[in-house]
């Protein structure tokens, strides 16, 4: 029997991920088995289990592989200034939120809601948590070493704000579907209020 290459395997995963992945989208991670995931995936129980050892494993497989594509691409350079790089990172958000019901954002919420009393899930929440802080406060802070930020409110608490914000409204796009809660113009209230706490100093930001 000829050995499977790497790129083979990978092809196969890749398989696995997109097949499980309208499994879970149709159905939620909770009511999503293994069962549907091989049926789905036209492999028998030991070609999937060859490369996923359940349900949470390729879960999980499919949430690093979205986070990597999902990268954030806003860097200073490439925008010009810092505001108009947080616009974009803010406008980025207001298009997944407006598509949250079509991919695995409800999912992702049940996933960590449900379970978020067991130990590997708490210590993914958190590494999660962290990563976006992470992320939007060496966003927001390197404007401010440019000196184009001069923000009204300690940098960690307006982070804080507007990760809670977010999600919040990732949430009540999923319950009650974004074309019911303006969400354009929540959207456009969140860059206003913003910018009143950022204060971008000698900018025409992208409003």
């Amino acid at each position: 029997m000829p050995k499977i290459t790497q790129q083979q395997k990978e092809a196969i995963r890749m398989e696995i991920l997109n097949s499980a992945r309208h499994v879970f989208i149709e159905k939620g991670y909770e009511a999503t088995s293994m069962s549907d995931i091989v049926t789905s995936s036209s492999r028998s129980f030991g070609g999937v289990y060859l490369y996923y050892s359940g349900k949470e494993d390729v879960f999980l497989d499919l949430l690093r592989r979205e986070y990597e594509n999902m990268a954030p691409d806003f860097g200073l350079e490439e925008q010009g200034s810092a505001w108009n790089a947080f616009v974009q990172f803010i406008r980025g958000q207001e298009k997944r939120v407006r598509e949250a019901n079509a991919g695995l954002a409800p999912c992702l919420y049940e996933y960590f809601i449900v379970g978020r009393r067991e130990d590997h899930r708490r210590k993914l929440i958190e590494e999660r948590s962290q990563a976006v802080y992470g992320t939007l406060f060496d966003l927001i802070h390197n404007g401010v070493q440019r000196g184009e930020f001069h923000p009204a409110q300690p940098l960690d608490i307006f982070v804080h704000w507007l990760i809670s914000l977010l999600e919040g409204l990732y949430i009540e796009s999923i319950i009650n579907g974004f074309e019911n809660i303006q969400l354009a113009q929540q959207f456009e209230l969140l860059l206003t209020v913003c910018r009143s706490i950022l204060r971008p100093s000698g900018l025409e930001g992208n409003l």
